[in-house]
């Protein structure tokens, strides 16, 4: 009778027990359960390139890890959870192609990439055929365009950056002379006969050096640029993989002048090629002011969610920006499987980064669409080995939606 009772008091309890459990289960918000947001990266993970495309699949990353972070991303009355899908587009064309049909085959229609010249081109016919809508930092000369409208740059090319910029490294380091390397292809020419064209209009001689990209042995180059003994030698369209190993030949080979890096990735040759004690003379370019407060409370952010120190290739830090860009109009849009209902909201979007605050839309002039990002730039500066400070430029904004 005894031991009856207390089987039938455990059964009770045991269903009693199981109630809030079941009413918590049942009460949970749809994140994870009812909804997934695909978010796509597409960008050199492999090769001389790699860490533009590894800061922009970690940056990707941890937008998505903040936002899940915060409850999930809002879609009509659900809160969606936000996972990352990327693929290598190996700095080529057919990778950017490859790299549109694999997203699509995924089930993403959100993209964050391609990143270089050879890959955008390969990437946006096929992604224009597969309703897709990205945001790409390519400096080709057509990155974004009318024919193409769910293209989107997240930051500006050398022709709206480089004249401020070259008249200030000009009168810095007494420049009359300049040679731009970069690889023979649409990704190293294009920006590097915009960049020419710059220094050139700003009355330092402009020179151009091709090679192919892969090159891990630049002495044939090096020869040929000590007989030149330019000022300067700009690197801005170089992997920066590969601009590190031609400015480790190059102190090698005794040149006393002054490299450049109008493009992203300073930090990582100057980090790859002894730090800033071993450069005498350097300047480089960021697409955001790095050194503001709230590209520092982002790094902060970084390291508390993902566990680990934040990637040096600042470039990491307009793609975080895109990222959160795209996740609002995926939100405001209703879904994450049409481009043009995302297109549409990021156009009608004023940006604003929770980082970098408001910017505009820009890029009628220079491509006949309004869909670049205005956020400020800057340049850096190391002189006899030692860091100056950075100076930030702003950017015209052409729309403020």
């Amino acid at each position: 009778m005894n031991s009856t009772f207390i089987r039938r008091r455990s059964i009770v309890a045991s269903a009693l027990a199981a109630i809030p459990c079941a009413f918590f289960l049942t009460s949970m918000p749809a994140f994870g359960q009812e909804c997934e947001i695909k978010l796509g990266v597409a960008g050199p993970m492999t090769g001389g390139g790699a860490s533009w495309g590894l800061s922009e699949k970690a940056a990707v990353e941890f937008e998505a890890a903040w936002t899940n972070a915060n409850g999930g991303l809002p879609l009509g009355t659900r809160k969606c959870k936000v996972s990352v899908v990327s693929v290598d587009a190996q700095s080529t064309a057919a990778g950017g192609a490859a790299a549109a049909n694999y997203l699509a085959s995924e089930g993403v229609h959100a993209v964050i990439g391609p990143m270089l010249g050879p890959e955008i081109t390969g990437f946006k016919p096929v992604a224009k055929r597969n309703g897709q809508v990205n945001f790409t930092t390519s400096f080709a000369a057509n990155a974004i365009g009318p024919e193409f409208p769910l293209v989107f740059h997240e930051l500006q090319s050398p022709p709206v950056w480089s004249p401020p910029i070259v008249k200030i490294v000009k009168d810095r380091f007494k420049l009359k002379t300049v040679v731009i390397v970069g690889p023979n292809d649409q990704g190293g020419t294009d920006p590097g006969n915009a960049l020419a064209k710059t220094y050139n209009d700003a009355g330092v001689k402009a020179s151009t050096e091709w090679y192919q990209r892969g090159t891990t042995n630049f002495s044939p180059i090096v020869v040929r640029l000590m007989s030149m003994n330019p000022d300067a030698l700009e690197l801005g369209g170089m992997p920066p993989g590969e601009a590190t190993i031609l400015v480790k030949q190059m102190r090698e080979a005794g040149y006393e002048g002054v490299f450049g890096r109008l493009g992203a990735g300073g930090d990582i040759i100057i980090k790859d090629s002894g730090g800033i004690e071993k450069q005498k003379s350097f300047y480089w370019f960021d697409h955001i002011p790095t050194q503001e407060a709230g590209m520092k409370r982002m790094g902060v952010d970084f390291e508390r969610l993902m566990k680990r120190p934040v990637p040096d290739m600042a470039l990491w830090y307009n793609q975080q920006i895109a990222a959160e860009l795209m996740l609002k109009a995926v939100s405001t849009a209703g879904t994450d499987q049409d481009g043009e209902k995302i297109a549409s909201a990021l156009r009608n979007m004023v940006p604003e980064s929770r980082y970098a605050g408001k910017a505009g839309w820009r890029g009628k002039a220079q491509y006949g669409i309004n869909q670049e990002l205005s956020f400020p730039v800057a340049v850096n500066f190391i002189e006899n080995g030692k860091r100056e400070v950075q100076v930030k430029i702003e950017i015209p904004v052409e729309s403020t939606k």
